[in-house]
Order: structure tokens, then sequence, then C-alpha cells
């Protein structure tokens, strides 16, 4: 590994940490704690089932329609003409800080959009029917920072680490940094054929999907948890933009974790080419 490769690669280590640190504590809000005592045991459920509807509608034929929404050809090209400089100049940290910043600039303009769907049905009063919209802003947003990186998102491995990513994402304490190191784990173990197991045998495909299929309710849940009172007040009208307002915090945590990730998936496979 190269000097510049070394260093980039412990301050990436260190981002990694302080996103940990920085979301350990479960930082409740106020306005949380207000609504708690008024939501129904049987919204969490519901939550639950719509987000997990929305990820198979997405997953078996939504992806198409999503790539619609986005110039992912020109973003492709953007990527191979930032990695053919690499390769001609040398690994170094400004270069790597390219396709850091076509990632950062795709995740801004999805907050936004995000912000003005979220506050914009908030306002009309719905909560539930918008979950469809905001898995799919919310994938739209990973799909686009995965492709900024090199990285494809279609096949089942790439979806396993998706959901596994959500999930870790919208943790706190102890359980967050456990997600983590199992997401770790997990980038360790993909390669380009699929994912292997700790003896380095591929596993089959149709095991992946059954990973998969499981991973979705998990997924679903740790984002139910993470918006049922949101998506409570986003149901009522005028004061659901506050609810609005949380999807856009979940977001932000999801891709901000996210840039993380692929990253880091970035590193390790540049690392292993220059070896």
């Amino acid at each position: 590994m190269s000097f510049s490769w070394e260093n980039e690669w412990r301050l990436q280590n260190l981002k990694e940490e302080s996103f940990l640190t920085k979301h350990i504590m479960d930082k409740t809000p106020g306005w949380v704690k207000f609504v708690r005592r008024k939501v129904p045991a049987s919204l969490q459920r519901t939550l639950e089932s719509a987000f997990g509807k929305a990820f198979y509608m997405v997953f078996q034929k939504g992806t198409g329609i999503i790539e619609k929404t986005y110039k992912k050809d020109v973003q492709k090209s953007t990527f191979r003409k930032s990695r053919r400089t690499m390769d001609r100049e040398g690994f170094s940290a400004g270069g790597v800080k390219r396709f850091d910043q076509q990632a950062r600039r795709t995740v801004r303009k999805n907050l936004v959009i995000s912000l003005f769907e979220g506050i914009g049905l908030g306002v009309c009063g719905m909560g539930i029917p918008d979950i469809p919209i905001f898995v799919s802003i919310m994938l739209k947003s990973i799909y686009e920072i995965a492709i900024s990186f090199g990285f494809a998102y279609t096949s089942d491995v790439e979806k396993l680490f998706i959901l596994k990513m959500i999930e870790a994402a919208l943790q706190s304490g102890n359980t967050l940094r456990y997600k983590d190191e199992k997401l770790n784990q997990l980038i360790d173990h993909m390669d380009a054929e699929g994912l292997v197991n700790a003896n380095g045998d591929e596993i089959e495909e149709y095991v992946v999907q059954l990973m998969v299929s499981r991973q979705i309710d998990t997924s679903a849940e740790a984002l139910s948890r993470e918006l049922l009172y949101g998506k409570f007040i986003q149901g009522k009208a005028v004061i659901g933009l506050i609810g609005g307002m949380n999807d856009v915090t979940c977001l932000k945590k999801i891709t901000d974790y996210a840039l993380l990730k692929y990253k880091r998936r970035f590193l390790l496979w540049y690392g292993d080419e220059a070896d």
C-alpha cells in the first residue's frame, strides 16, 4: 500500500468512529416524548408492513423507475473519468475527494427533495401514504452514492448490503457498534462473484436471496421504529410538517452512513487492485 493510501485509510476509520460516537446516544426529540403516549400500539405494525411492501415493490419492479429520476449514465461516466485520472496520476487524497464530492452533491439534492416531499404531505395530513415515496427517495440516494464510488446495486448481495446498512445506520448505543462491525465483516466477505463464507467458499444464490428476504423485515422494523412518531403526527394536517421534517433527519442519518461505507468499500477495492 502507498503512504497516501495508508493515510486515507486511517482518516476513513477516524470518520467512521466519529459517526459512531456522534450517534452512540439515543437522542429523543422533545416532541417525540410528547406524542409517545398518544400513538396506538398497532401503528408500528402498520408501518413495518408498509415499509416491507415498499422494499419488495422497489426491489422487484421499481429500480428501473427510480433510475429514470437521475442521470445514471452521466454519473457513471463521471466516475470513469475520475477513475482514469486517478490511475494516471496515482492515488491521492485529492483524487479520492473527487469521488466523495460527486456522492455528496447527489445527497444534498435528494435531501432537498425529501424535505419538500415530507413537509408537503405533512401539511396535507398524509403520513402512511408517503412511505413508498420516502423509500424510493432513500434508495435513489443510496444508488447514486453507489454509482459515485463505482458500485452496482441490483444484485442480491448488493441489496443485502444496502438493507443491512439502512438497519445499522438507525441504531444507537452498543447495538450501533455491533451492527457496524457486522456490516464491515459483510464488506470483507463480498467479492466480484457474490458473497463468500468464513472459509472463502461461495454462498449459494438462493441462500443470499433468503437472507435478503429476512433482512427486508428487519430493516423495515428499524425504519418503522425510527419514523413511528413522525408518521403519527404527519397524519395530522398542519402539525404534520414536524413529522415530515423527521423524514429528512432519518434520510440524512442513512446517507451520512452510506457515504462512509461506500467510501470504505472503494478504498478497500482500490487497495486490493494496487497490491
